[in-house]
């Protein structure tokens, strides 16, 4: 695997809404709105029933020429993505930029990326369920955190499946490419860590405050230490860092309510509304003001 950092898409309609932010790519682009066309099409497809249990949603994008750029948030989860149009440039965090490879995995991140087209789009991903990527290769899923990974990268055998699907006539051939290719990968895993790591997934997301990590642990009669290696090895993130990310979401899941910060900061699970600064300018880059005024929309508060 290399080290680059890579951005994948954001396939969820209700963040698309609120993690969307169009900017000029460089200084020597103009910044006219005519430069930019509106946000890509992503169109929602129905999860083949074999392999529901691991994959959460499948989307595709396409998109006629112009320029592009998008900046997303964490959401803690892991894709697999095809590349059947151009190539899309990205960074993490405000680094250098690269390019993503034609298939690939694009495992967890905990700050934001910004994603570049130049050119025609057209894509298919599969988004896993968070607690299920490692299902798909048969590695911890914190051997993808913070990367995105060619799939030629982990097996020089899958590079085929890249080529299929950019080669495929039509999207039915593509989905049923990808369906029989995760058909093939699917490892056998332990069960009763599956069903641990997804039970705790869930209580997280109900509730993403501090004490709420222990709580999790507790309830399902584990060992913080045990509990902590086994969330790492399915999630890619250990509990305290992906209840982070469930609290930055609620918080992104507020923004286009009249609430003011703090009242969001207090719903989302933060301590106060310094923890929620804080934090939310760790994973935005932004304090969460600037990042509302930039939604056009007022702090009530």
């Amino acid at each position: 695997m290399n080290n680059s950092t890579h951005v994948t898409l954001q396939p969820e309609k209700h963040l698309i809404q609120h993690q969307k932010k169009i900017h000029s790519m460089t200084s020597d682009c103009p910044t006219a709105d005519s430069l930019y066309e509106a946000y890509p099409r992503i169109r929602m497809l129905p999860v083949p029933e074999k392999v529901s249990a691991y994959v959460k949603a499948i989307w595709t994008l396409e998109k006629g020429s112009g320029v592009h750029h998008e900046r997303l948030y964490p959401n803690g989860e892991t894709q697999l993505i095809f590349h059947y149009g151009s190539p899309f440039g990205e960074s993490y965090g405000g680094g250098r930029p690269g390019l993503q490879p034609q298939s690939l995995i694009c495992g967890q991140f905990t700050t934001y990326k910004d994603i570049f087209l130049s050119g025609n789009a057209g894509l298919l991903g599969a988004v896993f369920h968070p607690y299920a990527s490692n299902a798909l290769f048969g590695i911890p899923a914190h051997h993808f955190t913070h990367l995105t990974v060619g799939l030629p990268e982990i097996d020089k055998s899958l590079e085929e499946a890249g080529s299929m699907v950019a080669e495929a006539p039509g999207l039915p051939r593509r989905l049923q490419i990808i369906e029989n290719f995760m058909l093939k990968r699917l490892h056998t895993i332990n069960q009763r860590h599956f069903a641990l790591v997804r039970k705790s997934v869930e209580l997280l997301a109900q509730k993403a405050d501090g004490p709420a990590v222990s709580k999790a642990a507790e309830s399902l009669f584990v060992g913080n230490r045990q509990f902590e290696r086994v969330f790492r090895d399915y999630v890619g993130l250990s509990p305290v860092r992906y209840a982070g990310i469930a609290r930055f979401n609620k918080a992104l899941s507020l923004f286009g309510t009249p609430q003011p910060l703090t009242g969001i900061a207090l719903e989302a699970g933060y301590y106060d509304q310094a923890h929620f600064i804080r934090e939310f300018k760790s994973i935005a880059g932004e304090l969460p003001s600037v990042y509302r005024k930039n939604l056009s929309m007022p702090d009530f508060g």
